[in-house]
């Protein structure tokens, strides 16, 4: 079926600009004539492009192109001043809200412990002070900040920006967007933490050699994110991906969703807790908002401490085995396990598998990449990664 609308001169210039600017964050500098041969264009109309670019300011030039033959070129590069990205994590016990420049560089940053229990009401307050803060140093840097990117444990409306239900929070239809919309006066993107971090795993960590990956995220709650060819898998409300609260033991402990043995009540931050004090285990920092102890489990699991390790390698089978049936799901070529939990799976990723084998089909495993995150930031920066590219997809071009 035909749409009807007639495309004009402008949109043809604002498709072009798009696609230089999509070459560019890819690519890296080139020249006009590079621009050029690898789009198909003349080169009338990428120095067209480029000179709307330059003006607009989401380019600039840079050295001479060398190494080459006859007259060297100027590059032309994104710009990384020309403006800033803000990103802003709600998980469940802590917040971060981070300022980066164009090229994602970050220049202002505030992490966050949360109050169990807080409400929603007071963690909107509080993420504003800080989101307020973030925006006035980037006035006085000289950065319009050109969006804003959330990351939110649970049940996400990617298409309305509210959290419709965090099944760990209690949080109901909590509209992010059209709150921080009207109150800071730039776009806002809403995101699951987990969907965000697939994203920032897939566009950051990958260079596009992987168009299938599972990115889990291990913490107090748990979360997938899942790419499929290429492309974010969301589903039919967007609500993908919450595989925490699948069954995974029928004589499981209560999950504070309500239901019975869900998978996250077996390997997620309170199942490890309950587990090392079973072990006899206390850690100093356990009452803390909630992953405070992570930095010093790591550090045992690090030393030897054979309850520790015990506990994790039990969790590391338990993962595996959930891991099987969602690799018998989606057959994805890399897994990649993050989170705040995440890094402390590096001390038995040997055991993951082993419950990935044990419990997937023969062949399903054949050729599948597991990957420990050591970075806490994937869902961070993937939000920046939508912000950004929201932002060079319509592109407002001067002159």
């Amino acid at each position: 079926m035909k749409s009807g609308r007639i495309y004009d001169r402008e949109d043809l210039r604002k498709l072009n600009a798009t696609t230089v600017l999509h070459l560019l964050h890819q690519k890296g500098p080139m020249s006009r004539a590079r621009i050029a041969a690898a789009l198909g264009l003349t080169r009338a109309t990428v120095s067209n492009i480029a000179a709307a670019l330059l003006t607009s300011g989401f380019l600039r030039e840079t050295d001479y192109q060398e190494g080459r033959m006859g007259r060297p070129g100027l590059l032309l590069e994104i710009h990384p001043e020309s403006g800033s990205l803000l990103a802003v994590e709600i998980d469940i016990g802590r917040m971060s809200v981070v300022l980066t420049n164009m090229k994602r560089i970050f220049l202002w940053r505030r992490d966050l412990a949360l109050e169990d229990g807080m409400d929603a009401g007071s963690t909107l307050l509080l993420a504003e002070e800080l989101i307020d803060e973030a925006l006035a140093f980037s006035q006085t840097t000289g950065l319009p900040c050109h969006g804003m990117g959330v990351a939110l444990a649970g049940l996400v409306n990617h298409a309305e920006g509210e959290l419709a239900y965090g099944p760990i929070l209690g949080w109901e239809r909590i509209p992010f967007k059209t709150r921080w919309e009207e109150r800071f006066d730039i776009p806002v993107l809403v995101e699951n933490e987990a969907h965000a971090g697939a994203r920032g795993a897939f566009l950051f960590d990958n260079e596009g050699s992987v168009q299938h990956l599972l990115y889990l995220s291990l913490g107090v709650g748990l979360g997938a994110g899942i790419i499929s060819d290429g492309a974010l898998l969301r589903g039919h409300l967007g609500f993908a991906g919450q595989v925490g609260h699948s069954p995974f033991l029928d004589n499981g402990v209560r999950c504070g969703c309500g239901q019975i043995g869900c998978w996250v009540t077996e390997v997620g931050a309170e199942a490890f807790l309950r587990k090392l004090s079973t072990a006899g285990v206390e850690l100093r920092n356990q009452k803390a908002p909630k992953v405070d102890w992570v930095s010093e489990a790591e550090r045992l699991a690090a030393e030897g401490n054979p309850e520790v390790l015990h506990v994790l390698e039990e969790i590391g089978r338990q993962l595996g085995r959930g891991l099987a049936r969602l690799t018998q799901t989606f057959n994805p070529a890399r897994i990649i396990l993050g989170g705040h939990m995440g890094p402390l799976m590096a001390h038995v990723r040997t055991a993951v598998l082993a419950g990935l084998e044990e419990n997937a089909l023969p062949r399903m495993p054949v050729s599948l990449e597991l990957k420990i995150s050591t970075s806490k930031d994937e869902p961070v920066r993937g939000c920046l990664a939508g912000v950004f590219t929201m932002l060079i997809t319509n592109p407002r071009l001067k002159g």
